[in-house]
């Protein structure tokens, strides 16, 4: 795969982020009850004011240190466009568009939505984004070289 399918993964990443967009509202407003599937999987609405894990960290220390975050994603969107490979770039963009889903909520609610509960944790698709990217980075470590 070749550049050229830089367009379809930037639009891919957005229809992502739209798409958590709207399974937060639904969380909020619509779906706001507990649907499991199993007890160990379903909708979970959940305000986490936490980050990873559950940790503890004040939500404006969160929104300072994420938006340095999100320009240096930006810079290297812009910076590896014409020769990232497509797994690097997907990496990026996943990334991007999970980080910036998951500071609009902060920013907004003064925390972060979940719905998903997924065994013992519950997690958002913005959080499944930047899970995909930070682990597709990691792969191709010559990004970091």
């Amino acid at each position: 795969m070749l550049q050229k399918d830089h367009p379809l993964i930037f639009f891919g990443g957005l229809f992502l982020f739209c798409l958590d967009r709207i399974l937060k509202y639904s969380s909020l407003y619509i779906f706001t009850d507990n649907y499991l599937i199993t007890k160990i999987f379903g909708w979970t609405p959940f305000k986490n004011t936490g980050i990873a894990f559950g940790l503890p960290i004040p939500n404006y220390i969160t929104i300072f240190l994420s938006i340095p975050i999100l320009i240096i994603i930006i810079y290297f969107l812009f910076s590896e466009y014409k020769q990232a490979k497509n797994k690097i770039f997907l990496g990026l963009i996943a990334l991007f568009f999970g980080a910036l889903s998951n500071l609009i909520d902060r920013i907004i609610y003064n925390t972060t939505i979940d719905y998903w509960l997924l065994g013992t944790g519950i997690i958002n698709l913005a959080d499944i984004l930047i899970i995909l990217g930070i682990y597709l980075l990691f792969v191709h470590r010559r990004f970091f070289i």
